[in-house]
């Protein structure tokens, strides 16, 4: 699929409405990358990221199987390794 969706250009009903549902999402290899989904100790690092980046976070540490709510060190090393932080 090659299709963008311009998220800038929706109502802020539907963003809203969006965020709701990719909430569900969460844990699932379906999330969009909108909802916060990383423990508050991530907050700096991952507010600001781009959808993409969240995505590959979030699938990489569902991946690892790794717990969202405590954060251990292979999360923060993916957390690195995505966003270039150090």
């Amino acid at each position: 699929m090659t299709d963008i969706l311009n998220l800038e250009a929706l109502t802020f009903d539907a963003y809203l409405k969006l965020q709701r549902l990719d909430k569900t999402l969460v844990g699932t290899p379906d999330y969009i990358g909108l909802a916060y989904f990383w423990h508050r100790d991530f907050r700096f690092h991952l507010r600001d990221a781009s959808y993409s980046k969240r995505r590959r976070i979030h699938n990489q540490w569902l991946k690892e199987g790794l717990d969202f709510d405590n954060p251990c060190n292979k999360a923060w090393e993916i957390v690195r390794k995505i966003t270039g932080l150090n």
